[in-house]
C-alpha cells in the first residue's frame, strides 16, 4: 500500500490487495477504522463493486430500480475511491467536490486510452456505455464521496447499458490499474491541498 501525506488530505492506495465495495464503505470514519488515518482522506482500491438496496443512498435509484432487485450496484471488477472530508461541508460543497474527482478522472483516463469520455453531471460514459457510478453524501461528522469505475463490462446489471476501461483498449493488468488509482487519487489530494493553501493566501474583501 502506497501512502501520500498532503498538509491537508492524505492518499493511500491499496495496490497490495483486493477490496470489495459493499456500500458500508461511505459511513464515517472508515478510512480511520481500517487504515488508521485520522483526517481527510481518498482511499483508492481495486474490486467488485456489490451494494445492496439497504446500502444505497441515492433514493431516486432506489425507487427507480428496486424492481430489478436487491442488489442493484453491481461490477465484477472495478477501480473504487473513497473521500472523506471533516470539514463539515455542506450538501452542496461535497457535490462539488464529487464533480471535481469526477473531472480528475475523466482527465486521467483520456490521456491514457486517448479516446474521448462524456461527463454528465457525476457519471462518465463512453459511446453512451455507463462507465462508472458515484454518491456524495454528508453526515453529523464528516462528508463522503464514492467513486466506481467499471475495469471490466462483466457482472453488471443486465439493464443498464455499461462501458469500462477494457472497452476503451486499455491493458487492465495490475500494474496499469494501479496506476491508474495512483493518479486520479493523488491529482485529487494535490487539488484538495491546493485550494487549502489557495484560501490562506487570498486576501479578504473589505
Amino acid at each position: 500500500m502506497k501512502t501520500v501525506h498532503f498538509d491537508s488530505i492524505s492518499v493511500l492506495i491499496v495496490d497490495d490487495k483486493k477490496l470489495d465495495y459493499t456500500g458500508s464503505e461511505i459511513e464515517p470514519l472508515w478510512a480511520f477504522k481500517k487504515f488508521d488515518v485520522q483526517k481527510d482522506s481518498i482511499v483508492a482500491f481495486n474490486g467488485a463493486l456489490n451494494v445492496s438496496i439497504k446500502n444505497m443512498k441515492d433514493l431516486k435509484d432506489i425507487k427507480k430500480e428496486s424492481k430489478h432487485g436487491d442488489i442493484l450496484i453491481k461490477s465484477s471488477n472495478a477501480l473504487n475511491f473513497i473521500v472523506e472530508h471533516f470539514d463539515n461541508p455542506d450538501l452542496k460543497m461535497i457535490y462539488l467536490r464529487q464533480r471535481i474527482l469526477v473531472s480528475i478522472a475523466k482527465d486521467v483516463i483520456e490521456n491514457i486510452a486517448n479516446k474521448k469520455l462524456e461527463r454528465i453531471g457525476d457519471d462518465l460514459y463512453y459511446r453512451n456505455g455507463k462507465l462508472s457510478v458515484s454518491i456524495a453524501c454528508r453526515g453529523i461528522s464528516s462528508a463522503k464521496i464514492h467513486l466506481g469505475i467499471n475495469v471490466l463490462n462483466m457482472g453488471v446489471p443486465n439493464y443498464v447499458n455499461t462501458s469500462s476501461l477494457d472497452d476503451l483498449g486499455i491493458d487492465v493488468n495490475d500494474n496499469t490499474i494501479n496506476d491508474i488509482m495512483e493518479k486520479i487519487a493523488t491529482k485529487y489530494g494535490e487539488e484538495m491541498d491546493k485550494i487549502e493553501k489557495d484560501m490562506r493566501k487570498t486576501m479578504y474583501l473589505i
